[in-house]
C-alpha cells in the first residue's frame, strides 16, 4: 500500500529543493538556504532508504540490481547530464569536448550528484546485507561512513599529491558519504512498527531547530556537526512515523509533486539557469518573481509532458 504522507512529505522537500536552488547568497551569510541546507536533503535521502525494499533485491547480482535502476533513475539522469552539459558549452570554451563531457559524468553538474550518490548507497546496502551484516551493525558502519569527510579532508589538508586531493574531491563531490547514515536510518525503520509519535518527538526537533539558527550567528563547528545528525534523525523519525500512521490530510497537488519527485529534481534548475541569463541576478526582486513564474510554468509544462509515453518512461523515469 502506498503511504501518501510519504509523497506528501517529499512533495515538500522537493519544493524546499528549489527553493534552496533559487536563493541567492553563500549558505554561510543567507540564514534561510542555512536552514533549509541543514534538513531537507538529509531527510530527502532518509525517506529514499525507507522507500528501498533491501530484501527483495539482497538475493540478486550486482548486474541485476543495477537492472532496476536502468529505466528508473540511471536513463533519466544520463540524459539530465547530456542535457546540462550542453548548455554549459554555451557559455564556456568547448575546444575539449571529450573531456568536458567525461567530467560532466564523473563530476556532475551542480545538483545531479544525487544519484551516482543514490545508486553508491543501494549498492553499498545490498553489499552489507549479502555479507549477512545485522541492521543494527550496517547503522554503526553508515555512522561511520558519514564522519569519513571529516578524515578525509584533514588528510587532503596535508596531503601534496594532487591526484589524491583530486580522488577525494570527487569522492565527496559525487557520492556524498555524509549522507549514508540518513539512508541506512530510513531503512532501517521500515523494518520496525511505528507508533504515533508522543510530544517530545515534536519538542526536541524544535529545540535542534532554534539551534541552527542560533549556530549561524555564533559559529561551533563540533556542535554544528552534531547537531546536524541529531536534527535530521530526530527529523526523520518523526515524518516516518507521522506517515506510516498517516496523521496528515493528503494534499493532491504536493503529493502529486512528491510522487514526481525525480523528473523534476532532475529538471529543476533548468528554469533557474534560463532565468540567470535572462534576467540576471542583480535585481533579486525581478530575478525571484521571474524564477518562480518560471518554474510554476516548468511544472504545468511537465505535467502536459507526462502524456507522451516515451517522455514519460525514458526521460522522466516513470
Amino acid at each position: 500500500m502506498r503511504l501518501k504522507n510519504i509523497d506528501l512529505f517529499k512533495g515538500l522537500l522537493i519544493i524546499l529543493v528549489i527553493l534552496g536552488h533559487v536563493l541567492q547568497g553563500n549558505i554561510d551569510e543567507a540564514i534561510w538556504r542555512k536552514i533549509i541546507y541543514s534538513f531537507h536533503m538529509p531527510l530527502f535521502i532518509g525517506i529514499s532508504g525507507f522507500l528501498f525494499n533491501v530484501n527483495r533485491v539482497v538475493d540478486i547480482s550486482y548486474v541485476e540490481l543495477i537492472k532496476k535502476y536502468i529505466f528508473r533513475v540511471i536513463l533519466p539522469w544520463t540524459i539530465a547530464v547530456l542535457a546540462y552539459f550542453s548548455l554549459t558549452l554555451i557559455h564556456n570554451d568547448s575546444s575539449d569536448f571529450l573531456n568536458g563531457l567525461i567530467k560532466a559524468f564523473i563530476n556532475p553538474y551542480y545538483h545531479l550528484w544525487f544519484i551516482p550518490g543514490f545508486l553508491s548507497w543501494v549498492v553499498l546496502t545490498w553489499l552489507l546485507k549479502k555479507f549477512k551484516i545485522g541492521d543494527k551493525l550496517i547503522l554503526v558502519i553508515a555512522f561511520l561512513i558519514s564522519l569519513s569527510p571529516i578524515l578525509l579532508k584533514q588528510l587532503q589538508t596535508y596531503q601534496d599529491l594532487e591526484i589524491i586531493n583530486s580522488g577525494i574531491n570527487l569522492l565527496l563531490y559525487t557520492f556524498r558519504p555524509q549522507f549514508y547514515f540518513f539512508f541506512v536510518f530510513g531503512l532501517i525503520y521500515r523494518n520496525i512498527k511505528l507508533k504515533r509519535p508522543k510530544l517530545l518527538e515534536y519538542i526536541l526537533p524544535s529545540i535542534c531547530f532554534i539551534l541552527v539558527v542560533y549556530l549561524f550567528y555564533n559559529p561551533n563547528t563540533l556542535l554544528s556537526r552534531v547537531n546536524f545528525f541529531l536534527l535530521n534523525s530526530l527529523m526523520l523519525s518523526l515524518i516516518l512515523k507521522v506517515s506510516v500512521n498517516n496523521m496528515i490530510s493528503d494534499n493532491k497537488t504536493i503529493g502529486w509533486i512528491g510522487l514526481n519527485s525525480l523528473a523534476i529534481y532532475l529538471w529543476h534548475v533548468l528554469p533557474i539557469l534560463i532565468c540567470k541569463f535572462s534576467v540576471g541576478t542583480d535585481n533579486l526582486a525581478l530575478f525571484y518573481s521571474a524564477t518562480i513564474f518560471t518554474e510554476i510554468l516548468f511544472i504545468v509544462v511537465y505535467y502536459y509532458l507526462l502524456r507522451i509515453d516515451f517522455l514519460k518512461k525514458y526521460v522522466f523515469g516513470i
